[in-house]
């Protein structure tokens, strides 16, 4: 059997359903897997930086502003 039986006629149209894959969902599978791990550390990692750097680091701030209010001995 090579092709889907269309038993929803409202949501697809008539005939067969002949979609075809593109993008991430049309390579193998590993690669896929690949590609789109890559891609979840590259987002997470500009988000980060753009954090860290933009909008700073609110901890980071706090803990610098109460050992300037109480130095170590």
């Amino acid at each position: 059997m090579d092709r889907f039986v269309n038993k929803n006629h409202t949501l697809y149209g008539p005939g067969p359903l002949g979609r075809k894959s593109f993008g991430i969902g049309a390579r193998p599978p590993l690669q896929g897997l690949v590609i789109c791990a890559a891609q979840g550390i590259a987002f997470g990692m500009a988000g980060g930086l753009f954090y860290k750097f933009f909008i700073g680091d609110p901890g980071i701030a706090k803990i610098e502003e109460y050992y300037k209010e109480n130095p170590p001995r």
